[in-house]
């Protein structure tokens, strides 16, 4: 499977305030962020739907997995690996983790060579089989992992945690 980088359209400093104030409240109507920026209703519906069409700007509700814990239940783990593949075998690497089900997010490092998997795990069981499932792929050399114990600051709307299958649906446009 190759990975290709999309094309994406010029913004200007409009989408990105349109999609800063979205970013603070999904929620406001397009009426209010007109009103707040000086321009039209129309003009923010269109700039929303090109941003939307474009792939860069997705309306959808964020769950913050370090409030959402039950504190009776075992809840959800973050864990992050930090994944050295041997010369030759990155794709195969890439291809293994992003078949399996538990990786939310995958990454190319800024290292070659190196992989970083984000895993939303229910318990610390899972944290042991999916570390162990990572180390059996062919092509590793090295893999580390790091559980989070705790969340200091997470800001969901810049960095939501996705799964691959929001990131392989194609973006909604919607009329509102």
């Amino acid at each position: 499977m190759s990975i290709t980088t999309p094309e994406y359209p010029a913004t200007d400093p409009l989408d990105r305030d349109i999609a800063t104030m979205l970013a603070e409240d999904a929620r406001l109507s397009f009426r209010k962020i007109a009103a707040d920026l000086g321009v039209t209703e129309g003009t923010v519906r269109g700039r929303v739907k090109r941003l939307q069409a474009a792939g860069l700007l997705k309306l959808a509700p964020i769950v913050d997995i370090a409030r959402g814990r039950d504190p009776g239940a075992s809840g959800q783990h973050l864990m992050f690996v930090t994944i050295k593949c041997v010369s030759g075998k990155l794709e195969q690497v890439r291809d293994s983790l992003l078949a399996m089900s538990r990786v939310s997010a995958l990454y190319d490092a800024n290292a070659a060579l190196r992989l970083i998997a984000v895993f939303v795990l229910s318990s610390l069981e899972e944290a042991a089989e999916a570390t162990n499932a990572v180390l059996s792929l062919d092509g590793i050399r090295e893999a580390e992992t790091e559980l989070v114990l705790s969340t200091i600051k997470y800001n969901a709307a810049v960095g939501p945690i996705a799964t691959l299958e929001d990131l392989a649906t194609p973006p909604v446009v919607s009329d509102d």
